[in-house]
């Protein structure tokens, strides 16, 4: 090999020190996102729902994208009146991931993770119905997360015959029951 050649073909020790060093610059500006748990996201369902009310854009879509905590999780299912099993029918999660979640205290994070933030913001909009009519005796004493974890069994004929719970995997779906919702409010559906 003649020394011509040996420039012209990179050194991969060099080429594999020259990318860590540019990938450790990088973290040092801060591309690199911190961990959720640096942000101390709620542990506490009523806490984690207020969180989603009230959070800056770009915040709610860190924590989409992060995921919410196992403790939310666990409190939610006991809020909503549901067995485990039922939850994992309504998140679209295996058994076996659900369980590993929960030992490990993990991050439910993606589709999942987006269909407990959807479960939170049903109970959010009923709440807000209900604050809407100050007035209504039956209000003061309901209980939105029983009725929502009820509700959302019901199959409802605006979706097609098909229950609330079986849609909350996709945006599409989340969206559909929120409109239903809605229209419940209005009176439209009953």
């Amino acid at each position: 090999m003649s020394p011509t050649d040996r420039r012209s073909r990179p050194d991969p020790d060099k080429a594999a020190a020259r990318g860590s060093a540019a990938r450790s610059t990088r973290r040092s500006a801060g591309s690199v996102r911190e961990p959720l748990a640096a942000y101390e996201v709620p542990a506490k369902v009523n806490a984690f729902r207020t969180l989603l009310r009230t959070a800056p854009l770009a915040e709610r879509v860190r924590i989409e994208r992060e995921g919410v905590p196992y403790q939310v999780v666990k409190g939610l299912i006991d809020d909503i009146f549901v067995s485990s099993t039922e939850f994992q029918s309504f998140v679209r999660i295996p058994k076996a991931t659900f369980t590993k979640k929960m030992r490990d205290k993990s991050l439910f994070a993606g589709t999942t993770g987006q269909s407990v933030v959807g479960l939170m913001e049903l109970i959010n909009k009923v709440e807000d119905m209900l604050a809407a009519e100050p007035d209504n005796p039956a209000a003061r004493d309901f209980d939105v997360e029983r009725w929502v974890g009820q509700w959302i069994q019901r199959p409802q004929p605006a979706l097609g015959g098909l229950a609330p719970a079986e849609l909350m995997d996709t945006p599409s779906g989340r969206a559909s029951v929120m409109r239903v919702l809605g229209a419940v409010q209005s009176g439209a559906y009953q």
